[in-house]
């Protein structure tokens, strides 16, 4: 920051770190450290770009929409995955006034990685009795997920992971943020898919890929109709990945829009379907 401030526009301080913590005091420690790094930038060197925290997020929604408690572990779940972090960042709620004013508004803009969506359902014995019980199996989140709904359909074609191709929700899940937390504006920083055991095709499969290709251009034509119909100021959509790489410790798990041919000595890349078509998306859709 202190070489780049006044040519770099927009900063990301930390990485899905509502993902990787344990403890109320790491917690305290990730909120802590990005205040510190925004009143630093800010106040001490005066920056002008933007800067934020960015949030894992594949949003959980009601497994049946009528059922007043899969509504109820829906909203848990998303309190849980952002309104611990989000809520003292954006609204200045659910933590210690002693350190609210430090945190609150220190994010310029809300950064989302939604890969994907999944369906919330309270366990069995119900979220209050999960809740009172540190030893119950599902507690703290107290809340059931999965990708079958209740008409006993999976809620989009599978990934090599955990993604799920689910466009349908994707309008909703920036509304979500939009309507809870009341951004100036949402990027969405990350967003992907892995075909099924890519790596195991033949390399012209591998180039025609066209799962990712839905992929893409499904979640962004419920981006614009987020942006048209709903006048959420979304402003930034990165595709995750620029190019097939180790991706959590293995090369199969293959997100890229270029791949990468690792049984040539050269490591030649080339670029697949879902290249072009992501960017011509962006020409023949969005105006400069």
């Amino acid at each position: 920051m202190t070489r780049f401030s006044d040519r770099v526009p927009y900063w990301v301080t930390l990485n899905e770190p509502n993902i990787n913590f344990n403890k109320y005091a790491d917690n305290h420690n990730i909120l802590m450290g990005h205040a510190k790094v925004y009143h630093f930038y800010k106040e001490e060197l005066g920056g002008k770009g933007k800067v934020t925290m960015k949030f894992a997020n594949n949003i959980a929604v009601p497994l049946a929409y009528s059922n007043a408690s899969h509504v109820e572990a829906a909203l848990r779940y998303q309190d849980f995955i952002l309104g611990i972090e989000a809520n003292p960042l954006f609204l200045g709620q659910n933590y210690p006034e002693s350190d609210i004013a430090y945190f609150n508004g220190t994010v310029d803009f809300f950064s989302v990685d939604p890969y994907t969506t999944q369906f919330a359902y309270p366990p069995p014995n119900g979220i209050a009795a999960c809740a009172s019980n540190t030893s119950d199996p599902n507690w703290p989140q107290c809340v059931i997920t999965t990708n079958v709904g209740n008409t006993g359909w999976l809620n989009g074609d599978a990934s090599y992971a955990y993604a799920y191709l689910t466009p349908q929700y994707f309008r909703q899940h920036l509304g979500y943020i939009w309507n809870t937390f009341r951004p100036a504006g949402i990027a969405i920083t990350e967003f992907g898919f892995n075909p099924f055991m890519e790596f195991a095709r033949a390399i012209d499969a591998q180039r025609y890929d066209f799962e990712r290709t839905t992929y893409y251009q499904q979640f962004l034509d419920e981006m614009l109709k987020a942006i048209y119909l709903d006048n959420i100021n979304v402003i930034a959509a990165l595709g995750w990945s620029v190019m097939d790489n180790n991706e959590f410790g293995s090369y199969e798990q293959q997100y890229g829009l270029q791949l990468v041919n690792r049984s040539d000595p050269m490591l030649a890349r080339t670029y697949k379907r879902s290249f072009f078509d992501f960017v011509d998306f962006f020409h023949s859709r969005v105006q400069s």
